[in-house]
């Protein structure tokens, strides 16, 4: 199984980053545009044990998702795992933290590439460079938005 890590230091509080990346709504807003990040089915806020359904554009095809949060603890830690989609598994952990001046976001992505011819186009290195890639943009723009106060 393969691992990603990526940590961000932010300037607000963990409760507000929290509570605004829980908001599905909001993950749009800071995703790469090249993604076109679409929830398909999902409620306004996320918790334990709730299903989101969306769609991603990757590598030039677009892949419905469907994620169950397996844990939920207000304010620091969410677990979302696959429950359908390209990867034979998928499992994706966010904490939030109190640091220096703010926040730090610590996020762990377990996963298992496809198989089969999707496999030879999707492997481990180029999943962990559009995470990378990703992961660089949503700071970026979590950034922005907290100094335009959309964030606290």
């Amino acid at each position: 199984m393969a691992l990603f890590e990526h940590q961000t230091e932010l300037s607000c509080s963990p409760t507000g980053l929290f509570s605004f990346l829980t908001r599905p709504a909001n993950i749009s807003k800071v995703s790469d545009p090249n993604l076109q990040v679409t929830f398909v089915n999902a409620p306004d806020e996320i918790e334990e044990g709730v299903e989101l359904e969306f769609q991603i554009v990757s590598f030039g095809q677009v892949h419905t998702l469907k994620h169950k949060i397996i844990e939920f603890q207000d304010g620091s830690h969410v677990v979302e795992e696959q429950l359908e989609g390209p990867m034979k598994s998928w499992k994706h952990s966010h904490r939030y933290e109190s640091a220096d001046g703010g926040c730090r976001k610590i996020d762990v992505v377990e996963f298992e590439p496809p198989g089969g011819l999707v496999g030879f186009f999707l492997t481990e290195d180029k999943v962990i460079d559009q995470l990378e890639n990703g992961f660089f943009y949503r700071e970026e723009r979590l950034k922005e938005l907290i100094s335009q106060g959309a964030i606290v």
